[in-house]
């Protein structure tokens, strides 16, 4: 693959629900800066912008220093005609680190779902639904160390509801089956290993989630873990719900919460509830969920701000009582024809960990706050693409993988100040992405119109090709994200 950047020099490519984070699907960290000590100032109603993580990929948690974990499918170059390896991954910033393997376990059934501010990642390994193990990944100088924890002892299968800033996760260990023999609800630190919490005297009952404090709620309690005077039992749930499931659910330090409710109709949908400490439940959204449909709980913060995903669609639920809004309604139009389908954890900072179609395809992003530019910006004036699909003269109107055949296309950027006057020199960095496995990142330089463009040469049979404008910049001058056009797409022909 190759790309021609006009207008300034050329690049070549970088290195580059169950809801806890992202649902299931590509429904989705960590250290480098100390923890925050509170919630983040956030407007009211902020607009958000797209940081890019990753595409063709699954993002699981975020954390307040913007770093995400994962899995990703690797572009191998294979497009359409293959589905290449999975990788676990940290992004932090525009670096990727691959995990290690817990051994014994193949990429696919490794599952990074949490991460503290210390670096520690929690998670599981093993078939999903059947027998799993827990799993950690540490911090070890710039990688990490992989560790197999195993089950409790006497049990077949371990699952991970949440992990805490002091390196304490909380689970749930089986013998298997719809109705098991033995339950054990566990804790773990590397100091202690796994404990049962029953033991202990805490209730014999399915963790659900944990805040980063140590808060845990489970099907009928909720309590401070290393306090057992806290045990408090929940509220009834309201009338025509079920009590509360594995479905989705989040605590903050305070003991607020946030949880899925199933109805007790014939047709079992979901709904979003937030919980408040004092035992109040609210319905935060009245469209029901069916069963096939994605449906989750990204987190619930201080300020009682809740993210979840419902009807297929991310949402959020303004603090301390507001009821839920769709996020796309939130981004910025410089993202036209951007819908949200999945709404993970918020950090601090309010960051949320999403699923944004850009393009034709969803990709796994940081919606982030942005502040309107007034004086000295920089705005992506207008994004225009291109796109061919160039024959092999030796098998006209033909795409098979190891052809000649493949799709030329291009992405012409006009970066001008607040008032429309072009801004020359300015330094542009984008990517293409495809509706596969690509992602391309490039960077260039304004010309004294304004202007940069880039030429990609890509496999066919990928579908769209995507063009997302990141980053713009020119000595003191700040890049506007709340207007212009940052998002664009073609279809070769």
């Amino acid at each position: 693959m190759r790309t021609e950047c006009e207008g300034g020099p050329n690049l070549l490519p970088g290195v580059a629900m169950k809801t806890h984070g992202l649902a299931p699907l590509a429904f989705f960290i960590l250290l480098a800066e100390p923890p925050a000590t509170g919630a983040a100032e956030i407007p009211a109603t902020p607009v958000y912008a797209l940081d890019f993580v990753a595409t063709a990929a699954t993002g699981h948690d975020l954390n307040d220093a913007g770093d995400v974990v994962g899995r990703e499918y690797v572009d191998n170059g294979c497009a359409a005609f293959c589905l290449p390896p999975q990788e676990i991954v940290l992004w932090r910033g525009r670096h990727r680190v691959v995990l290690p393997l817990v051994p014994g376990f193949d990429a696919g059934s490794q599952y990074p779902l949490f991460v503290n501010e210390q670096g520690l990642i929690g998670g599981v390994v093993g078939s999903i639904g059947s027998a799993t193990h827990a799993a950690a990944w540490t911090p070890d100088g710039a990688g990490y160390v992989s560790q197999d924890l195993g089950v409790y002892p006497g049990t077949s299968s371990a699952d991970v509801a949440g992990l805490d800033e002091q390196g304490r996760m909380v689970g749930w260990s089986t013998l298997g089956g719809a109705i098991p023999t033995v339950t054990v609800p566990f804790s773990w630190s590397q100091a202690t290993g796994m404990v049962d919490l029953e033991a202990q005297g805490y209730p014999d009952e399915r963790p659900l989630a944990m805040s980063p404090g140590g808060r845990v709620v489970t099907w009928g309690h909720w309590y401070q873990l290393g306090d057992l005077a806290s045990v408090e039992p929940l509220p009834a749930p309201p009338a025509g719900f079920f009590p509360l499931g594995s479905n989705g659910s989040a605590i903050d330090d305070a003991g607020d919460q946030a949880h899925i409710l199933v109805s007790t109709s014939a047709q079992h949908l979901a709904y979003p509830f937030r919980l408040s400490r004092e035992g109040a439940w609210q319905m935060l959204s009245n469209l029901g969920t069916g069963q096939l449909a994605k449906y989750g709980i990204g987190s619930i913060d201080a300020a009682r701000n809740v993210t979840f995903t419902a009807i297929g669609t991310g949402m959020i639920a303004p603090g301390p009582d507001g009821v839920g809004e769709t996020l796309a309604s939130r981004l910025s139009t410089a993202y036209p024809g951007a819908t949200v389908d999945e709404g993970g954890p918020m950090n601090a900072s309010g960051q949320i960990l999403a699923r944004v179609l850009i393009g034709r395809s969803p990709r796994v992003v940081k919606m982030t706050p942005a502040t309107p530019c007034s004086a000295h910006c920089l705005v992506s004036n207008s994004l225009t693409m291109t796109g061919k699909f160039v024959q092999d003269p030796r098998h006209p109107d033909q795409c098979f993988q190891g052809g000649s055949m493949h799709n030329r296309s291009s992405a012409t950027v006009t970066i001008t100040s607040e008032s429309g006057a072009p801004i020359g020199n300015a330094r542009v960095k984008g990517r293409f992405l495809d509706d596969y496995w690509t992602d391309h990142p490039v960077a260039g330089t304004t010309d004294a119109a304004g202007v940069v463009k880039w030429v990609y040469r890509g496999p066919c049979g990928v579908g769209a090709v995507a063009f997302l404008v990141e980053q713009v910049s020119r000595g003191a001058r700040t890049f506007d994200r709340t207007r212009g056009t940052l998002t664009g797409y073609v279809i070769p022909k």
